[in-house]
């Protein structure tokens, strides 16, 4: 968990033999030879380097929350490379441009898209590799190309027998060209690819070495926790913040815009001293919310006009005509993501730099929102992503425990550690939006659909995510997944089924 700030990126490629970049963009991908180039000249999005000591270090851009994502994109890299897989070490990338997912235009892993986005750039990188450590150890052996083999982790040549290791190959490699198009393996070829591997990320996580957010420890660090309003717009018309400072073991008071953040040399200080504020609150913006006000709110809108999403046909007629029809309304309230490992962050805030460990789904959304609380550049803002004890969205979704470590920090100029109790992780949830849906389905005699008319009145999830990919009519298609189609971008949503007569409103 600690950085090495005197190693300089020159310095970095000093140390590292062959660098393979793949820089994406949203119109596609390029390959970037970044052994030997000018400080600065690139960033590649996923990249592995091989060092003369004959291990390969692979950076992985996407988190790691027991998905295996590490394992598998390691493995493409691998196979196309033909490395041997017991050289290969795999680490966190850091928050970067540089590591979009082409999928999403985004550091950001959700959607199960991180092995859909990375595949094919992956492997094309691997295989730019394998292409010029064959063209190093043929010209090393001044032997034609086609009589050298890569197999796991080295070069042999076929008529002599003789074997160089990608190590000793790697210097010679990174003076090379890298092939514009370099072939890719054949299905039946592949080594890893499709093949059951031990995940990587097992062995520490069993033997109790992995390190999650909640694991995180830095030097001076405090402990923070946070009275939080009861309802939703509520502010805080009394608190004792004497009391609260009166509590051993509790350094200082912040009021945020968050709720009231007690820091102390503890967590069990800080709770402490968030009971003895004794906050009192206003009613908020909306003290009757509950989820009944919220279904009756819904249905209410199922009655009102909305915008067609999707008309197909003519369902309205086809209801009519049907032999059988059938009718009914759905409603799934808010919910908590209940994720293993409550929310967590630690952030140092310092003059010219500041640190976040976290366990995130988001680096980059996590880096601007640091630069925004902090004051810092985003080239100050360093996030450093441990292992997630669970996402589900939720680390993607808004790093409100982001915003509140870097807060908190900053105002008492020492690591401060945020540390969500369970019961605060399902009631301040950013939870999954809630929907209220009525179907109607018509069928001929035969039992067969011949029109289906859907009608959904929820919140809109884009209106926080992204507005501008809410359409000109005001379709949050987000909000109808698996229902319709998105055209942006189609990878997104895709509808289950087709009906010869179709139409949905929003």
């Amino acid at each position: 968990m600690t950085m090495n700030p005197t190693l300089s990126r020159r310095s970095f490629m000093k140390m590292a033999g062959l660098t393979i970049g793949v820089s994406l963009t949203p119109f596609g991908y390029s390959l970037v030879n970044a052994s030997g180039q000018k400080e600065g000249s690139f960033k590649p999005s996923v990249w592995f380097e091989i060092a003369p000591n004959n291990k390969i270090t692979m950076t992985m851009g996407p988190s790691e929350m027991g998905q295996g994502t590490h394992t598998a994109l390691g493995m493409v890299i691998a196979d196309e490379l033909e490395a041997d897989w017991k050289q290969v070490r795999i680490h966190q990338g850091p928050a970067s441009a540089a590591f979009k997912n082409p999928v999403f235009d985004d550091q950001i892993t959700v959607g199960s898209a991180s092995v859909r986005g990375f595949y094919e750039p992956l492997r094309k990188a691997g295989a730019a590799g394998r292409v010029m450590l064959v063209k190093a150890a043929a010209q090393t052996w001044k032997v034609p190309e086609e009589e050298c083999t890569p197999s796991k982790g080295a070069v042999i040549h076929k008529k002599t027998n003789r074997k160089l290791t990608y190590g000793q190959l790697c210097l010679k490699a990174a003076k090379l060209d890298l092939p514009k198009d370099p072939p890719l393996k054949k299905e039946e070829e592949f080594r890893y690819i499709g093949k059951p591997m031990a995940r990587v990320d097992i062995p520490e996580k069993v033997a109790g070495k992995a390190i999650y957010g909640l694991d995180v420890k830095v030097q001076d660090m405090l402990y923070g926790t946070i009275a939080r309003p009861p309802a939703y717009g509520a502010k805080p018309v009394s608190f004792d913040q004497k009391a609260a400072e009166g509590v051993r073991g509790v350094q200082k008071v912040v009021p945020t815009p968050q709720g009231i953040i007690v820091c102390a040399e503890s967590l069990d200080a800080a709770w402490k001293g968030r009971d003895a504020l004794k906050a009192q609150w206003d009613k908020g913006s909306h003290p009757d919310m509950n989820n009944d006000s919220i279904e009756k709110h819904f249905i209410e809108g199922l009655d009102k006009p909305g915008v067609v999403a999707k008309n197909v046909g003519d369902a309205k007629k086809a209801l009519s005509e049907a032999s059988k029809k059938i009718e009914a309304t759905y409603f799934v309230p808010f919910v908590a993501h209940a994720t293993m490992e409550p929310m967590n962050c630690t952030a140092h805030v310092q003059k010219d730099r500041c640190d976040v460990w976290v366990s995130t789904q988001a680096q980059i959304l996590s880096q601007i929102f640091a630069s925004q609380i902090s004051g810092l550049p985003m080239d100050k803002i360093h996030i450093h992503t441990t292992f997630l004890g669970c996402g589900l969205g939720r680390r993607g979704s808004f790093p409100d425990f982001v915003v509140e470590a870097v807060g908190a920090s900053k105002a008492v100029g020492k690591p401060v550690k945020v540390v969500w109790s369970r019961e605060e992780d399902i009631k301040y949830d950013f939870y999954r939006a809630a929907t209220c849906q009525r179907i109607q389905a018509g069928l001929d005699s035969q039992g067969n659909v011949i029109g289906w008319s859907h009608k959904v009145a929820c919140s809109s999830i884009l209106k926080f995510l992204n507005p501008e990919w809410i359409t000109k009519e005001g379709v949050d298609f987000f909000s109808l997944w698996g229902i319709v189609d998105a055209p942006i971008p189609p990878v997104y949503s895709h509808t289950a089924y087709e009906f010869p007569n179709f139409y949905v409103e929003q």
